[in-house]
């Protein structure tokens, strides 16, 4: 059974501000209906549809890393923490994919670099494609390229090794708010793709934000200088987990056009029956 993915396409902060108004109303009926299911503050399932199993499936949620509200309320991570009972799979990742297969041209023939390779989504993606190649930042020595005695290629997202214009489809997902250089890193992505194809990425976004937040950077020295608390994402290489540069805002979607990209999107979407929960959700595309 194959399930469209719906989703409202948002090309600039002007076209969000437009819309804020009943997205706001939006947010809210959905949030309601979210803390109700949470209200019993143990473990959560209900059933619903897994776009990646292509079956009923019931759907389940822990309290690891729950957020608080002002009125004192605790509300789950839905974004990592609700997984499909079957495949394993959490929100973000199983909406990732189906997105890919849905809006970004995603077929079992596509030839696809993944900037992840140690990871669930890595082995999901492996199930829907023939032609796939992903890759981790490593710290051993493997040469740009290569692969260490695990199996793991080294790429660096800043300098690809790859030739130009080779693939369809990019997806980059929690990785460019840990590049400290993420604009030389959209160019390399972009450059990688061949006329047409495809990326599909997520990161930290703040809706409110028309400028993108920096948390720390590197100085003159070669050094980071943190701007903020240090905010450290998990790592499946790295105990302690890898250090988030930035909070994108608005400014990604220039970002993206200056590298090169067009149709660069955010795309809002929630999902009570396919287990898509959590506002506000989104993840962005561009095309070369």
């Amino acid at each position: 059974m194959s399930v469209g993915f719906e989703s409202v396409r948002l090309a600039s902060e002007a076209a969000f501000r437009a819309m804020a108004a009943p997205l706001a109303e939006t947010f809210l009926v959905r949030q309601q209906r979210q803390l109700d299911l949470a209200q019993s503050g143990h473990a959560i399932h209900y059933w619903g549809f897994c776009a990646f199993c292509g079956d009923r499936a019931r759907f389940t949620c822990d309290w690891h890393a729950a957020f608080s509200h002002p009125d004192g309320r605790q509300e789950p991570n839905w974004r990592e923490r609700l997984v499909c009972d079957r495949c394993g799979l959490n929100n973000r990742l199983r909406a990732a994919l189906h997105f890919m297969q849905a809006r970004a041209g995603l077929q079992r023939s596509s030839l696809i670099y993944l900037t992840e390779q140690a990871t669930p989504f890595y082995a999901a993606m492996r199930q829907r494609s023939d032609c796939l190649v992903g890759s981790e930042f490593l710290r051993d020595g493997t040469p740009p390229g290569g692969h260490n005695v695990g199996g793991l290629r080294h790429e660096d997202v800043t300098a690809l090794s790859f030739s130009d214009g080779i693939f369809d489809l990019v997806g980059c997902f929690e990785v460019l708010e840990h590049v400290h250089d993420y604009r030389a890193g959209l160019r390399e992505l972009r450059r990688v793709l061949r006329p047409g194809g495809h990326l599909t990425a997520s990161f930290p976004f703040r809706m409110d934000l028309s400028e993108t937040l920096v948390r720390a950077r590197i100085d003159a020295a070669g050094e980071v200088e943190h701007l903020a608390e240090p905010e450290y994402h998990g790592d499946p290489l790295r105990e302690g987990g890898i250090l988030c540069f930035r909070h994108f805002g608005w400014d990604i979607l220039d970002a993206m056009r200056m590298a090169g990209f067009s149709e660069a999107a955010c795309h809002l979407y929630w999902s009570w029956d396919l287990g898509y929960l959590g506002d506000p959700q989104c993840l962005f595309h561009a095309v070369r």
